[in-house]
């Protein structure tokens, strides 16, 4: 699971936007190392925009391995500038964003998705660990 924090970037004006979903920035831990081209890819939308609920917003896949990079330096969205310019791991992923997000209302009311390490640790940063099971309960959802 990837984490779009609105406070850094302007997610909500790039979904707005119709913008593609092909790029993500992480944070640096050994979960970089594990992420591969194929592994499925869900992105979900923390708080902290009054017009972008949180929830999970696209899903699809990750199309590259993680490589080192900084924000791109005429992007507008970024809300944090001193964040673009930190070199961190970025992801090439491929999401289709969702006609309705799934809150974390919904997910919570799933018995599997309740335990997700999503609400066991609200603070880790991308990527986050969604088991097999949690997967297939989203997916069901969705």
């Amino acid at each position: 699971m990837l984490k779009a924090n609105p406070a850094v970037w302007d997610v909500g004006a790039h979904l707005a936007a119709g913008g593609p979903v092909d790029r993500w920035r992480l944070t640096r831990s050994y979960r970089c190392d594990l992420m591969a081209p194929g592994q499925p890819a869900v992105l979900w939308v923390t708080s902290g925009d009054p017009d972008l609920p949180p929830g999970v917003w696209a899903t699809g896949q990750v199309t590259a391995p993680p490589e080192d990079d900084v924000g791109e330096p005429d992007d507008p969205l970024w809300r944090d500038h001193g964040a673009q310019r930190q070199v961190r791991p970025y992801v090439e992923v491929r999401l289709e964003v969702l006609e309705e997000p799934v809150g974390p209302d919904e997910l919570r009311a799933d018995a599997v998705l309740a335990g997700m390490e999503l609400f066991r640790a609200p603070r880790m940063g991308s990527p986050i660990s969604v088991s097999p099971d949690e997967l297939a309960a989203l997916r069901r959802l969705l």
